[in-house]
C-alpha cells in the first residue's frame, strides 16, 4: 500500500542540491553558545524536579548530585565522540562547528523530553497493568542485585538487547507508515552523519516512543533498572558507558569490523541505514544487535570500504533549533493539506 511505499520513494535517487550543507544563521556565536547553556541547564532543573525527592523520616537522602551526573553524562561522551570523530578518517563529510552545534542543541533538549516522557511511561505502565489486572513486568530478567561488577555489566547488556528488539520493531513501523516517516525522516536528512546525529529528533520523538517501544517493553519484561537510585555512582556510569558504546553507529568514522558486523553495530552497518542508495533503503534497522536484522531479513552485510552518502533527496535540510522544534508538526500538516486537496478534488459536482 502507499504508506509502505512513499517513504522509500522520499529515500530514493542519487545525491540532489536541496540537501546541500545547510546555510545557518548569521547569528552571534556567542548567543548560540549561551542558548546552548541555557537547555543544559534546563535539562539539570527538570531532572532534579522530576526525579529528586527530600529524605523521609528515617530514610538516606537521595543523591541530587548523581541525578545531575547521570543527565548530563551521555552529553558530555557525546561531545567526546565528536571531538573523536575529528582524530580519524572519516566516512563523509563533516559538520562545521555552527552545525554541530545546532545539532547538540537538539540532542540536549530531546534529552529534556524524556524527562517528562520516562515519569508519563511509568504511570501509564501501572496504570495499564492495574487495569489489565496484572503486574508490570510479565517475564522478570532482574539478576544484576548481589552479582558485582560483571552482574551489572551482564544486565546492560541485557536491558539493551532486549530493549533493542523492540526498537527494531518501532523503528520499522517508522519507516513503513508515511504518517511516522513525516517526523522520522528528519533524522534521516542529515547529509553529514555524526555522532550528534544520534537524537536529532523532533521532540515528539520522547512521547512517540512511549507507545512505540518503552510501554511495551515495561509491560512485557523486567529488567534491572540501572539508575543511580539504585546503584549509585557506579550503575549510572556503567548503564551509560554501555548505552554510549552500543550507539556509536552514527559516529563519522570509517571503521569496519567485518564478520563481527552481526554482533555490533559499527558506524558502517548503521551508515548503510542511512544510505540515500536504493540498494540500501530499509535495511540494518537494529543499533545494538544486528542479529535481529538477520532474524527478521532486513541485514545488509556492507563491502569493504563502502561508505555511501547520507540524507533524503528531495528534502531541503533543517536550518535551525526551532526548525527542528516544528518539523514533524510541520509535515504532518502538509500531510492533512494534500489530503484535503484529494477529498476537495474527487467531491462530486
Amino acid at each position: 500500500m502507499n504508506a509502505e511505499v512513499e517513504p522509500m520513494a522520499n529515500m530514493a535517487g542519487p545525491s540532489s542540491s536541496t540537501n546541500d550543507r545547510p546555510r545557518l544563521n548569521s547569528r552571534p556565536l556567542l548567543l548560540d553558545l549561551g542558548f546552548t547553556g541555557l537547555l543544559i541547564g534546563a535539562l539539570v532543573l527538570g531532572s532534579l524536579y522530576f526525579y529528586w525527592t527530600p529524605a523521609a523520616p528515617g530514610q538516606p537522602p537521595s543523591s541530587a548530585g548523581l541525578i545531575v551526573l547521570f543527565a548530563l553524562l551521555p552529553f558530555g561522551i557525546l561531545a567526546l565522540l565528536s571531538l573523536i570523530e575529528r582524530l580519524v578518517p572519516p566516512a563523509g563529510p563533516r559538520k562545521s562547528f555552527r552545525s554541530w552545534l545546532l545539532h547538540y542543541q537538539i540532542n540536549v533538549f530531546l534529552g529534556l523530553m524524556f524527562v517528562p516522557a520516562g515519569v508519563l511511561t511509568a504511570f501509564l505502565a501501572a496504570a495499564l497493568s492495574r487495569h489489565l489486572g496484572f503486574k508490570v513486568g510479565l517475564f522478570d530478567l532482574e539478576f544484576a542485585k548481589g552479582r558485582g561488577l560483571l552482574g551489572l555489566f551482564a544486565a546492560a547488556w541485557v536491558s539493551a538487547v532486549v530493549g533493542d528488539f523492540f526498537f527494531y520493531w518501532s523503528h520499522r513501523a517508522l519507516h513503513k507508515s508515511h504518517f511516522l516517516w513525516q517526523h522520522h525522516k528528519m533524522h534521516h536528512m542529515d547529509p553529514e552523519l555524526e555522532a550528534v546525529t544520534n537524537t536529532r529528533q523532533n521532540w515528539i520523538e520522547a512521547f512517540l516512543q512511549i507507545v512505540l517501544m518503552t510501554l511495551p517493553l515495561a509491560l512485557l519484561f523486567k529488567t534491572d533498572s540501572l539508575d543511580p537510585q539504585e546503584f549509585g555512582l557506579l550503575g549510572s556510569i556503567i548503564a551509560t558507558l554501555f548505552g554510549t558504546l552500543l550507539g556509536l553507529g552514527h559516529m563519522n568514522a570509517r571503521l569496519q569490523v567485518g564478520w563481527a558486523s552481526l554482533f555490533f553495530c559499527s558506524p558502517q552497518i548503521h551508515r548503510i541505514h542511512h544510505s540515500r542508495l536504493p540498494q540500501h533503503h530499509d535495511r540494518n534497522f537494529a543499533f545494538v544487535l544486528p542479529l535481529w536484522d538477520v532474524l527478521f531479513g532486513t541485514y545488509y552485510a556492507p563491502a569493504r570500504d563502502e561508505f555511501p552518502p547520507t540524507g533524503v533527496d528531495g528534502e531541503t535540510e533543517i536550518k535551525s533549533f526551532w526548525e527542528s522544534q516544528i518539523f514533524t508538526q510541520r509535515e504532518w500538516w502538509k500531510m492533512f493539506r494534500a489530503w484535503r486537496r484529494r477529498r476537495l478534488d474527487s467531491a462530486p459536482g
